[in-house]
């Protein structure tokens, strides 16, 4: 484990869906607790634990693999 984060990763191609469901979850959760509805506030966890699980699914899409990037001496040398 580094102590510096790797700033050349990039985010995961399910980022979007990943703050959506969370974004999704927070706000039934607050509804819940702000209606007092116990089966509102569980569904909400539910949500949250699904977007959870999102970054352990199954399987890899092959579309959506990473390209190789521009080295360092790429575009860096001025000949």
């Amino acid at each position: 484990m580094s102590l510096f984060l790797d700033r050349s990763r990039k985010p995961g191609h399910m980022l979007e869906w990943k703050v959506g469901v969370f974004t999704v979850g927070a706000g039934m959760a607050l509804v819940g607790i702000y209606l007092e509805q116990r089966w509102l506030t569980g569904a909400a966890i539910v949500v949250l634990v699904a977007g959870a699980l999102l970054r352990f699914r199954l399987g890899t899409d092959s579309e959506h693999a990473e390209a190789p990037g521009p080295t360092d001496s790429e575009g860096d040398s001025e000949s």
